[in-house]
């Protein structure tokens, strides 16, 4: 077995074993629950299917040993772990050394995205395997002595990645011009041909989920119909559009800058010394590494292009497992500025520096440990039970976000727990389709939901339970009685069987608060974990709250924000809780503090300007209603803005947002 090999078998095994430690033995928050519902039942996940993923998936799940959970856990910790030993493959091709290859490896495996992405069951870890694969291959065929089996295989590659994962698209788009650049002109077309088709032969695993559709397996997102069903669903006609917002360069330089921001923390500060050293003083890396940064940078810029996400925590939470190839690039990098410290090194000082430098690298296993260990997590596989636990007798549960969707579901499938509850989701058609939405546009869905869960309610046949009572049915005069973490809808007119109320819930006195469910550390856990987590003080708070006990629920809504502290909603229910107990400070540290997370939102600064008006300081609340309205333009913020002007004296800023808000909106 030649070195290079021999490092990658090692690196390999090694990065296993990490994971294994740190994997979580159950369901996790996320879309965690819906691929492990998926697996078994070679169902249909949310789009694109991931049909790559579910393939390995279901071979994991029909393993006899161990809980289902775990088995598709593991998943995730060996591919990631083939992706560790793909990326020293990588780095010692790119011309590193041993010890810079050790740091550049060690960095990449302990990186947060990266290892958070081993220890559940994500898609991600497979992706990361896909574009390692499919970089060394590029480089393969792209040398001088490349055969068209070399190329044949890369373009293969570059089909099954864009099948384990969407993104994949974008690199393969890249490391295939560059390929493909090498060469006679006249030659080109018969090449690009034959790619192409290796390319279509590779995306072939895709029609999995065309064939699956058709035999109706117990979990499926939608259901397809031939080829154009099946377009659709890859393109997410029948999931929303891509784009969340028009183009602004000042949200496109955050979304840059955000990104950015998580490579370079999930590599820790001594890999992002060294990759800034390797990318600016030695010009090789720089030459060798290129096309494997530019082929990394095309997802980012994808990202800001088509999706023109808002770069606050919620979104940037949801985008970071796709920069795993950005953060296989910075390890690169980072190896190559370890190479250059050991280039620049006395002879007789190398071997002491090199040791320092990989005892450095690995120093980030301990730092990250805690962070990446779900070994004894079993708050997901809680929360699942707790929304069942509180619903009445054969009610029926109607869900929409993916932690309870999905959880829940898992509660009632793999545990068998109250199997006289049907679950229905509100925006598709996951548990059947009550709705009738199979025939209607989905821009009409919320409508048809709405329209038929009103009917139901009044008819009182069956009891209806949320877990968040949906705007749209607040405002009809349905009533709704909390329990515990779910909401039962009751009939506004007080006819019919749901109208009869269920024994009334009490806040139990063991009820636990949100910072101990995560161990008292909630800074270890991810955006979508510490929403799961939330909830709980957050019902408790509730609670309190709609009995007026308004001192005892501030200390809940406070929890929630420490859980949240990223969430700007939390900070703004803790403000009001704040306000209402005679704590202006407090509030004040609050709405500014959800000012500051969500700097592209409407609803934090008119919060601030209301307070500051009520405050008696007019001027600094007209301040805030312009951010609010620059935010969200609308004739009711310019109005808003206009009287906070008037009140503070100043007449010829009241009148030009009074002619704002004549105007209905901007000026």
């Amino acid at each position: 077995m030649r070195q290079a090999e021999a490092g990658c078998l090692a690196a390999a095994i090694a990065a296993a074993a990490l994971y294994a430690v740190t994997l979580a033995p159950t369901v996790g928050a996320g879309d965690s629950a819906e691929l492990i519902l998926a697996a078994p039942a070679l169902g249909i996940p949310h789009p694109p299917g991931y049909a790559l993923w579910l393939l390995v998936a279901r071979l994991a799940a029909a393993v006899p040993v161990g809980a289902i959970a775990a088995r598709v856990n593991a998943v995730s910790a060996l591919s990631t772990a083939a992706a560790v030993g793909l990326f020293w493959l990588l780095a010692r091709r790119t011309g590193l050394r041993s010890t810079a290859s050790i740091v550049a490896t060690a960095l990449f495996a302990t990186a947060s995205i990266v290892w958070a992405s081993a220890v559940e069951a994500e898609v991600y870890g497979l992706a990361t395997t896909a574009f390692l694969a499919l970089t060394l291959l590029a480089l393969r065929a792209r040398r001088a002595r490349s055969s068209a089996r070399d190329e044949a295989l890369f373009c293969f590659t570059a089909g099954l990645a864009t099948v384990a994962h969407q993104t994949l698209l974008f690199p393969a788009l890249v490391l295939g011009a560059w390929v493909f650049s090498r060469g006679e002109r006249g030659a080109r077309a018969l090449r690009l041909a034959r790619g192409l088709g290796w390319a279509a032969l590779g995306g072939s695993p895709v029609l999995v989920i065309l064939v699956r559709s058709g035999a109706k397996p117990s979990f499926a997102w939608t259901d397809l119909h031939g080829l154009s069903g099946l377009a659709d669903y890859l393109l997410r006609r029948t999931y929303g559009g891509l784009a969340q917002n028009p183009f602004r360069l000042d949200r496109a330089v955050d979304e840059i800058a955000g990104m950015g921001t998580l490579i370079m923390a999930s590599v820790g500060w001594l890999g992002a010394a060294l990759a800034l050293v390797g990318a600016g003083l030695v010009p090789r890396a720089r030459r060798m590494l290129g096309p494997v940064l530019a082929a990394a940078l095309s997802i980012p810029a994808a990202l800001v292009a088509l999706l023109a996400f808002t770069p606050d925590a919620e979104h940037l939470a949801q985008v970071a497992p796709f920069l795993a190839p950005g953060i296989a690039a910075a390890a690169l990098f980072a190896g190559s500025g370890a190479k250059l410290v050991m280039r620049r090194t006395l002879h007789r000082w190398r071997r002491p520096v090199a040791g320092a430098l990989i005892l450095a690298a690995l120093a980030w296993i301990p730092a990250h440990y805690a962070a990446a260990d779900r070994s004894g997590f079993r708050l997901a596989e809680q929360y699942g039970r707790d929304l069942l636990a509180e619903a009445p007798p054969s009610a029926t549960l109607i869900l929409d976000g993916d932690n309870e969707t999905f959880l829940a579901a898992y509660a009632k499938r793999s545990e068998g727990l109250r199997p006289d509850i049907a679950l229905e989701h509100r925006r598709g058609w996951i548990f059947g389709d009550p709705y009738g939405l199979r025939a209607r546009p989905r821009s009409e869905w919320t409508a048809v939901a709405h329209r038929a869960e009103v009917e139901r309610i009044r008819s009182g046949s069956r009891r209806i339970c949320y877990a968040i009572p949906p705007a749209d049915l607040l405002g009809t005069g349905i009533p709704f009685t909390q329990r515990g973490l779910l909401y039962e809808a009751g009939a506004p007119d007080g006819a019919g069987a749901a109208s009869k109320p269920s024994p009334p819930w009490k806040l139990p006195a063991g009820w636990p608060r949100s910072s101990d469910l995560l161990g008292g550390h909630p800074e270890r856990y991810d955006y979508v974990t510490r929403k799961m987590a939330v909830t709980y003080s957050d019902a408790a708070a509730r609670w309190l709250w709609s009995r007026r006990r308004l001192d005892e629920a501030l200390p809940w809504f406070l929890d929630a924000a420490r859980v949240g502290y990223d969430f700007p909603g939390a900070h703004l229910n803790a403000a009001t809780a704040a306000a209402a107990t005679g704590q202006p400070d407090l509030a004040l540290t609050e709405l500014l503090t959800a000012c500051r997370l969500a700097p592209y939102e409407a609803e934090p600064p008119a919060h601030l300007a209301v307070f500051l008006a009520a405050a008696g300081r007019p001027r600094d609340a007209a301040i805030w209603f312009e951010r609010a309205f620059k935010a969200e333009p609308g004739a009711a913020l310019a109005a808003d803005a206009a009287r906070a002007w008037e009140r503070a004296g100043d007449a010829a800023r009241a009148g030009e947002w009074t002619r704002r808000a004549s105007a209905g909106g901007p000026g």
